[in-house]
């Protein structure tokens, strides 16, 4: 037989969630906040994907966008964050680089979920059943 619990226990655990969850939020915004205050690419950065890409060594998508930037008709901000028609002169750049390195991103990624799971952010787990 399950034990009934009373109406003050209920509560007293309702509150603790949505405790938990606000920090949850509170820290993620948090972070989204660092992510935003942080340059897209660096100056040197940007230097050296224009110089590449210049040269051909990127392709000629990435030859044809990086003259529209450099033109003015167009900023990697734009570009990165969805906002830009020439946008999709970066796919297969960007293609590449994921097959490329692969490896890399899955090892960063298994590092990202033990970093959360060593909080306690079971963010992969499934959700545990209800007690109902």
């Amino acid at each position: 037989m399950s034990e009934i619990r009373s109406q003050a226990e209920i509560l007293a655990s309702i509150a603790e969630a949505r405790d938990d969850l606000t920090a949850s939020l509170a820290d993620l915004q948090a972070t989204v906040d660092q992510l935003n205050a942080r340059p897209l690419l660096t100056d040197e950065e940007k230097a050296a994907l224009e110089e590449q890409a210049e040269s051909g060594e990127l392709g000629e998508d990435m030859k044809t966008l990086v003259g529209r930037i450099k033109e003015g008709e167009d900023t990697w901000e734009q570009v990165f964050s969805g906002e830009s028609p020439n946008g999709s002169l970066l796919q297969g750049h960007l293609t590449k680089m994921c097959e490329e390195h692969k490896e890399d991103i899955a090892l960063a990624f298994e590092e990202l979920i033990e970093e959360e799971e060593a909080k306690g952010n079971f963010i992969l787990d499934e959700v545990p059943p209800s007690d109902s």
